[in-house]
């Protein structure tokens, strides 16, 4: 597997695990899928600093993550929230590991001193992935969200790097 940035002609593969996954669970609190021009979007809100992250293995794409600023004002700028999604089909293969492993290393290239992880609590996966690298639950919003008819609670995470 290789962990390249994504180019716009990756978008189709994106659209897809993350539309999937904004129909079929709650890793993402959307409700409706995104289009090729919300994709258009996330790429320039990106730019060098926090390039999406592609996970690829014979040319399929098999998730993919990347960093946001935490906040727009300047004294966060030392803290990161991280993203990863991963094809349905390719689950349970330690991809959503590899990701979030490169993505704590481009936190520590571009300075950072923190990451912060806001993960649905229902989502066992990513939160048990989380506390393997290190981050500790700091915080719990409940019934933030609703999705699927029902209210959806929020754990933040946090990893000093």
């Amino acid at each position: 597997m290789n962990i390249r940035k994504a180019t716009i002609s990756d978008i189709p593969d994106l659209l897809y695990i993350y539309n999937y996954e904004v129909l079929n669970s709650t890793s993402t609190f959307d409700i409706h899928p995104k289009t090729t021009e919300d994709f258009l979007k996330l790429f320039d809100s990106h730019g060098n600093k926090y390039p999406i992250y592609v996970a690829e293995e014979n040319s399929a794409i098999l998730g993919y993550g990347y960093l946001s600023p935490f906040s727009e004002k300047e004294a966060y700028s030392i803290t990161v929230e991280d993203s990863i999604y991963i094809h349905p089909l390719y689950r349970g293969r330690g991809i959503g590991k590899q990701i979030l492993k490169f993505l704590i290393e481009r936190a520590k290239d571009t300075g950072a001193a923190n990451i912060i992880a806001k993960v649905c609590a229902e989502n066992y996966i990513s939160l048990h992935l989380h506390k393997s690298f290190g981050f500790v639950e700091v915080g719990k919003l409940t019934k933030v969200g609703s999705k699927f008819g029902r209210f959806l609670d929020v754990i933040i995470l946090q990893l000093i790097l």
